[in-house]
């Protein structure tokens, strides 16, 4: 027995070293959500942490968002939020605003139109003072990264006109 003891020993000695340094090292989804961000950061997006939809329960997910291209005079604040059914007075289906505030109408065909482009694990449509945003749970990898960044390079400049307010008549004196 005594001659196992130090076998044992030098054994735990190794796990002790190896088990901290193996739990450190990214899983592969790790791996994965990383080159999603770094593919989104790539094309000039940012990506932010927000609050899942309330239908959707507790937690949070990426928001991916394309940054306007002249920030001014636009009305922003307003979420699109996946909702648990489909409803008659919902905005499209089974999508509705978060709140009481709602993009302005003019923005309404294109905003429909967006919805159906965006990925299948999408939760939610956000306009910030940033930019305009997608926010999904990242499931369905390249397949849905490549949908979020085809409709926002389709319908973000569209949006971004349609929800400007007119400048004042003053010329802003």
């Amino acid at each position: 027995m005594s001659g196992w003891l130090p076998v044992l020993i030098i054994i735990l000695a190794i796990a002790l070293v190896i088990g901290p340094v193996m739990w450190l090292k990214p899983s592969s989804r790790d791996r994965r959500l990383a080159g999603l961000r770094q593919r989104a950061a790539g094309a000039g997006m940012v990506v932010q942490m927000s609050r899942l939809p309330e239908s959707q329960g507790q937690g949070t997910a990426a928001v991916y968002i394309s940054r306007w291209e002249d920030p001014r005079r636009l009305e922003t604040g307003w979420v699109l939020e996946l909702q648990r059914m489909e409803h008659g007075m919902h905005f499209s289906g089974r999508w509705d605003w978060r709140g009481d505030k709602s993009a302005p109408r003019q923005a309404w065909p294109l905003l429909h139109e967006l919805l159906d482009s965006m990925p299948p694990d999408a939760l939610a449509l956000h306009a910030t003072q940033a930019g305009l945003g997608i926010q999904w749970r990242e499931q369905s990898g390249d397949s849905g990264m490549d949908s979020l960044l085809g409709a926002l390079e389709k319908f973000r400049p569209g949006i971004e006109e349609a929800i400007r307010r007119p400048a004042p008549a003053d010329g802003g004196r």
